[in-house]
This record gives C-alpha cells, sequence and structure tokens, in this order.
C-alpha cells in the first residue's frame, strides 16, 4: 500500500443530535455525510453483512462493504483507509433499489459476495473493487435466486459455496437444499460439485471462524447426503477438494439411530471448527457415549478421533454429560486454546496439542467450590509471543482474587492477569481481539468504571505486559466499536454510536514489523514444510506448471505447460518484473544467476492460457 500522510480529522457525528467531536491523532473517519455503513454488528468474521479485507503485496490492500445513500440505496463499497479512497464500487441494483449484499469473502485480491441486480435474483457476484470488475459470476439458479453462503477459499485459485438451483429446491420432499460448488471467479469456472445437502454452511453460533474452514487446499464444512431415500448420517463432518471424488462424509461420528428413518443417524452437531496447522482440523463433536467433546481429523475415518473427554460423567439417561467446546481462539506453541471443561474446575480455559488422550485445563475463577465458579474464557489471539485471551475471576468485591472480567495472557505453561484494567471488580470484557500495526486492539463490552461511560471503547495495548489505553472517545454514552480488521498495519472498525466507519493509524515507539506481523495472506504449508524452507505453490494443476529444479540454484526448466512455446515473465515479492523470456520451450534452461536469492513469481503466457507458480532461487 503506498504511504500517505496521517489526517487529523474533526467529524461532526449524529448520534440522536449533531455534535462536533475530535478525532485522536491518527484516527480518521471515512464516510462521507449521507452514507451510512450496513455492517453487521457482531464479534464473528463471517457476517451476512462483512467488513472484509482483500488484496495483494503487489496490488495493495482494501476493505470492502455494504454501505447506503439516498440515491443507491444499499451497495457495495470499498476503502483503503483514506477518505478520499473510500467510495461506491458500483450500483448494482441501479437507482435507489438495494443490491443487498450479503457475505463478503476474500478471495486474493477480490471479494465474493451474494447480490441483487434487481433482474436474476440473489446470484453470486465478484469484484475486484473497480466498477468494470464488478459482475455477476453466474445465475446459478435457472428461475429465481440462488442464495449463495459459505464462502470460502480453498487453494490459491479457487473458493468453494453453497447454493441452490431449480434441482436442489425440488430434490427431496423434507425440503430446499443448498449444494457444494466451485468456482475460479468466472462462469465457466463455476461448477456443482456434489449433491450433499448443507442446511446451515458457515454458520457457526458461537465461535469467530464460522463451521466452513480451509485446512491446506482442502475446506471442512457440515453437511448431509442429499438422497433422502436411503440413509442419512444428519449433519457430520464433510471435506472436499473442489471435485466430486474428492468430496466425501469423513466419518458419522454420531451413532444415535434415527427413530424416524430406519438405519440412519442423528447429527454430531459439529462446531467450534479451527484450522491445526493445515495438518488438520480441530473441531467440536457430539456423540452418545461422550457428550460434546474436541475432536480431530486429518481428513481420513481412520485420522478422525475424539481428542480427550474432559468430563467423563455419564446422566442418568446412559448418556455422556461431555465438556463442551467453545471460543475457540488463534493455534499458539503448538496448541489449540478453547473454553473447555473440566469437572473439578468447571468451564476454565483448555490448551490440547491435538494428539489423544491431551488436554490440560487451567483454573482462573479460583473461587470455592470451583467447579461452580467459572471463568468462561474467551476466544484469543496471538500477540507478543503470548496467547492473550479474557476470562472473568469473579465479581465479588469481598473476595479479593476477584478482579472481574479481564485480559489475560497464557505463554505455554502458566496463565496469567495481564492487567487490572477496570478497578476491583469492573469487568473489561475483551471483544475481538486484533493485532494491527504492531499493537493489540479490542473493544470493551463492560462498564469499566462502574457507569455507562466507557462502554464499548477502542482500547489499544503495545506490549504483553503494559497498561492498555483507550484509543476512541466518539459518544460519552459508548461508542459501540465492532468490526475490528487489519488493513495491512491500519486498524478499521465501525461505531454504531455514529454510523461511520473509522481508520486509525498508529505506531508505537521502537516498532518491529516482525515482532508482530501483520499476517495478510494466506498459509497453505504445513509446520514441516515452513521449517524445509517450501514455499507456498499451487497443486492446482489447470492454473499452474512445474519448474524444476525448485528451488534453483542456476537454472530451471518447465514442464504442464500444453504448447510447445511461452512467453515467461519472473516478479520479484515486491511485484516487479526482474526478467522476460519469449519462445521459452520445457527443452530450454533458465539461467537465474542473475537473481537474487528469494522467491519469486513466474507467469507463462501461451496459446492456450496463462498460467503461474513460484520459483525459489538460492
Amino acid at each position: 500500500m503506498k504511504k500517505r500522510n496521517i489526517l487529523l480529522a474533526t467529524a461532526l457525528l449524529s448520534v440522536g443530535s449533531v455534535f462536533a467531536q475530535t478525532l485522536p491523532d491518527g484516527m480518521t473517519a471515512l464516510l462521507p455525510s449521507g452514507v451510512t455503513p450496513n455492517i453487521t454488528q457482531d464479534k464473528k468474521f463471517i457476517m451476512q453483512k462483512n467488513l472484509t479485507v482483500a488484496g495483494s503485496p503487489e496490488k495493495g490492500y482494501y476493505a470492502f462493504f455494504s454501505a447506503s445513500d439516498s440515491d443507491h440505496g444499499e451497495e457495495l463499497w470499498v476503502t483503503d483507509g483514506t477518505p478520499e479512497g473510500t467510495r461506491m464500487v458500483k450500483d448494482i441494483n441501479p437507482g435507489v433499489a438495494t443490491s443487498d449484499v450479503n457475505y463478503l469473502t476474500r478471495f486474493n485480491d477480490k471479494v465474493v459476495f451474494s447480490a441483487d441486480n434487481g433482474e436474476d435474483g440473489y446470484q453470486l457476484w465478484i469484484s475486484d473493487g473497480t466498477e468494470e470488475g464488478t459482475r455477476m459470476v453466474k445465475k446459478i439458479h435457472e428461475f429465481d435466486s440462488s442464495n449463495p453462503i459459505g464462502f470460502c477459499q480453498m487453494n490459491e485459485t479457487q473458493f468453494i459455496f453453497f447454493a441452490s438451483d431449480y434441482e436442489s429446491e425440488n430434490f427431496s420432499s423434507e425440503g430446499a437444499q443448498k449444494w457444494l460448488y466451485v468456482s475460479d471467479g468466472t462462469e465457466e469456472g463455476t461448477k456443482l460439485v456434489a449433491q450433499v445437502d448443507c442446511q446451515f454452511p458457515g454458520e457457526d453460533i458461537d465461535h469467530r471462524y464460522g463451521a466452513v474452514i480451509r485446512v491446506g487446499r482442502k475446506v471442512f464444512f457440515k453437511g448431509d447426503v442429499a438422497d433422502k431415500t436411503g440413509t442419512t448420517y444428519g449433519l457430520e463432518l464433510w471435506v472436499t477438494d473442489g471435485t466430486t471424488e474428492g468430496t466425501y462424509m469423513v466419518k458419522d461420528i454420531n451413532l444415535e439411530k434415527n427413530v424416524n428413518k430406519e438405519g440412519s443417524t442423528l447429527s454430531s452437531a459439529i462446531n467450534s471448527m479451527q484450522n491445526f496447522y493445515n495438518e488438520g482440523l480441530f473441531f467440536k463433536a457430539w456423540d452418545e457415549d461422550h457428550g460434546n467433546e474436541p475432536w480431530f481429523t486429518d481428513g481420513t475415518e481412520e485420522g478422525t478421533y475424539l481428542i480427550y473427554d474432559t468430563d467423563p460423567t455419564v446422566g442418568a439417561n446412559g448418556i455422556g454429560v461431555g465438556g463442551g467446546v467453545t471460543m475457540v481462539g488463534e493455534v499458539y506453541n503448538g496448541e489449540i486454546c478453547f473454553r473447555g471443561k473440566d469437572p473439578k474446575l468447571g468451564c476454565e480455559f483448555g490448551v490440547t496439542n491435538c494428539e489423544k488422550g491431551n488436554f490440560k485445563c487451567f483454573d482462573i475463577f479460583t473461587v470455592e467450590p470451583t467447579q461452580d465458579h467459572q471463568s468462561f474464557a474467551d476466544n484469543g489471539v496471538v500477540f507478543d509471543d503470548k496467547y492473550m485471551f479474557c476470562a472473568n475471576t469473579g465479581t465479588d468485591a469481598n473476595i479479593e482474587s476477584c478482579k472481574g472480567g479481564e485480559l489475560h495472557w497464557y505463554d505455554g505453561e502458566k496463565v496469567q492477569m495481564q492487567y487490572d484494567f477496570a478497578p476491583g471488580v469492573g469487568c473489561d470484557w475483551v471483544k475481538e481481539l486484533t493485532v494491527a500495526g504492531g499493537s493489540l486492539y479490542w473493544w470493551n463490552e463492560g462498564n469499566m468504571d462502574g457507569t455507562t461511560a466507557t462502554d464499548t471503547k477502542l482500547i489499544r495495548l503495545d506490549k504483553w505486559d503494559g497498561v492498555p489505553q483507550i484509543v476512541s472517545n466518539i459518544d460519552a454514552n459508548g461508542d459501540k466499536i465492532y468490526c475490528l480488521r487489519n488493513l495491512n498495519g491500519e486498524l478499521l472498525f465501525t461505531s454504531k454510536a455514529s454510523n461511520q466507519l473509522y481508520c486509525y493509524h498508529y505506531r508505537q515507539d521502537g516498532y518491529d514489523p516482525a515482532k508482530n506481523p501483520d499476517k495478510m495472506e494466506p498459509e497453505y504449508r504445513t509446520r514441516e514444510e515452513i521449517e524445509t524452507g517450501i514455499e507456498n505453490v499451487t497443486d492446482n494443476k489447470t492454473n499452474s506448471f512445474e519448474i524444476y529444479p525448485n528451488p534453483a540454484t542456476e537454472t530451471f526448466r518447465i514442464k504442464g505447460i500444453d504448447t510447445m512455446k511461452s512467453n515467461l515473465k519472473i516478479y520479484d515479492i515486491s511485484g516487479r518484473l526482474v526478467k522476460s523470456i519469449d519462445n521459452v520451450s520445457v527443452c530450454d534452461a533458465i539461467s537465474v544467476s542473475d537473481l537474487a536469492a528469494g522467491m519469486y513469481e513466474v507467469i507463462a503466457s501461451s496459446a492456450t492460457g496463462t498460467k503461474s507458480t513460484r520459483l525459489i532461487v538460492k
């Protein structure tokens, strides 16, 4: 992203009555007068009205969202973090009618979403942030809305989603279905993958990341067989690589009989999914013997197992009580961190390395009887090499250990409160922890001083052992901050109090971008691949070709090109063209002696199209 001057702005904000509010240094109101953002006020990333960052190191990063004005209704908007770079992308449904943009999801430097142009109903759309680059990809339903949902990028060139067509709506007597599709963003590249019934694609009620999760170059989701005339399994865990043969139910976890359908079983209540280093999937599942417990899968039936029975208690009905799994956070230090349960400690902070039998629970709310006093740890993020999360230590002013809900840290061995930010038993309920520009941000859901004066303020922490600082001061009755997003080091957020979208630029003294890097690009590699130096290289055979040897030291050759001659262009990681060779054949040795050690993108253009791959030079 290009460097820019930081605007020190004073905004007129409307909250019941109009008043003047001076914003702090580095904070800018982005939307012009008369424009209202339509962004879901929610803690989850997968939202119907999402605020989504997309882009690339070469093209920069932008945030997409929907907003309304009196001339255009609700339409697609984009911002680069400056007022002058904030604009409507396209009037998809012309005039004052709304296009009702839903489920904005990143697809490389573009976004995909559902929208209604007023003629075709809700269909699949794509946008690169320009009017000419915003278009309907495909009309999937022949006669009505296809209502696409559950978008998830699967690999470097494809994403999956779920949608309805005429056949899926009338396929079963049990009701309309959504089926699995794959797309590369073109009409011809958008295809039905499998007739698998997905009733609630992308939805997850208790967790930040949703219920459609990519692991490596596959996507896990909840589904059931579409054909209800035979055996059904309820909503179980499925996986896809974007092909029909590579789409299947991983395992029928809950073998509880469906009394209404002979031979069939019921749902295992899959939820709380998280990618574990692109090696497998952590998730919550329910079965009769154990109740809700943590599970892991590598995508195979034999590699799918219960990690640990955190509460082996069995109820009077003979069904396992279960410990439960909610509020799963980022992966830290080889472990999944989540809100788990121990029969002796209650609902507390739990961790596992996903190996069978591995589980630890940390008692944060220690008042006896401790099993009845539970901290209800929330999902967290990694910051300053520690896992940061919110937990409740109690709100009884007569007990010294009770400090209310506060930010805590975990270093792999112990858990400790970061700072008593809300004095005494006041609560700083930490929500939407987000790392941007080397600092940690969140908004407060509690009342830090016993009144509503500091309710839902934006708060910043510069060091893991520092003192948090209140950043925003938009409304004396509460700023109602939501939707924190990292825009390549800038922090985006919305305020329901002002109906405004803001960008905050801040860098602490001594800022080290390597310490808490702004992770803007998806990671497809496993830990072993990262350690051995393997780079992110696409395995999509229709859009890539092979370079060998790779890494290269002196020369490389190519294969996987469908023509005898190709034109090669080599770009460095900044997007700068460093080498161009015409009429290259598969027999030619291309010299890299003039290239510095590092990673490059190689694009091959031939009569059959354009393909790309990554090259490592040592």
